[in-house]
């Protein structure tokens, strides 16, 4: 069994359900590590370590699930039961133990494994999540009181790219230019869509040419991830002055592929400063 050390990214790092501490508990308990974007071979399994960590003075006991995550047309995240969403990666994943005991202030480690299907090609994804209450004694009585009761849920994100088969297809739809005011920045917003079978992180830069096609300023643009079938905007952003005029915005767009070179994409926004 191979085994990867890669980290995933908590979504939602803590969200407290009901809680009696006279502090905040969130701040003591912790899931490590923190992020995953994995290459993965088909037919292959992998195991991942997760240390949960507890500073409280309280004996907690952790459900160990999944779940799908995906997106709709309008780029809003969304959830659903395992196995039932596009791309999903949740009936590959298995706990080590549904359930895991954390002592007070100490930690205690649940391994995922996760069986990537012969015929898999693309992304896939999976959302682990760790649900936590306290673990009382088995002395002790119901009706004793004020005792601590708290809910903790941890979800995080991990995804998936096989070695073999994956297809990438990243195109721009759309472009536009907001040109700057005496009180706003220039923004460039670019239309993308991902038409493959895997995830791109796509990033960027950009030059603004004047009319003679002197190069009058430049900038970056922020990665983001596209998973498969995901359109939305990327932007970028630019503080300085232009004088009235034709300018012309020139883009470059690039976004690794598993296996193969990395792909660019290159377009052009004229616009005007009035």
């Amino acid at each position: 069994m191979n085994k990867y050390k890669v980290h995933i990214p908590l979504i939602f790092s803590v969200v407290v359900l009901l809680a009696g501490f006279g502090s905040a508990p969130a701040q003591s308990v912790g899931i490590s590590p923190a992020s995953v974007d994995a290459k993965v071979k088909r037919g292959s399994s992998y195991t991942q370590d997760f240390t949960i960590t507890n500073s409280s003075g309280t004996r907690l006991r952790f459900r160990c699930s999944t779940e799908d995550l995906w997106y709709d047309e309008q780029g809003k995240r969304f959830s659903g039961r395992s196995g039932t969403l596009p791309h999903s990666a949740s009936l590959w994943t298995q706990f080590s133990s549904s359930e895991i005991i954390v002592e007070p202030r100490g930690s205690a480690v649940v391994k995922a494994i996760i069986t990537i299907p012969k015929d898999a090609s693309g992304s896939f994804y999976t959302v682990p999540v760790f649900d936590g209450l306290p673990d009382a004694p088995a002395d002790t009585k119901i009706g004793t009181a004020a005792t601590a009761t708290i809910g903790i849920r941890f979800r995080g994100l991990m995804m998936f790219t096989t070695d073999e088969g994956s297809e990438y297809n990243v195109e721009i739809t759309g472009g536009r230019i907001t040109p700057p005011t005496a009180s706003t920045e220039l923004q460039i917003s670019s239309d993308l869509r991902n038409r493959g079978t895997a995830h791109a992180k796509v990033r960027g830069a950009y030059a603004i040419l004047n009319a003679a096609g002197k190069l009058v300023g430049r900038g970056t643009i922020e990665e983001k991830t596209y998973l498969p079938t995901q359109h939305k905007n990327i932007d970028g952003l630019w503080s300085g002055e232009l004088p009235p005029g034709i300018y012309t915005a020139v883009a470059t767009l690039s976004y690794n592929r598993v296996g193969l070179e990395p792909s660019s994409l290159v377009y052009e926004i004229p616009f005007t400063v009035k």
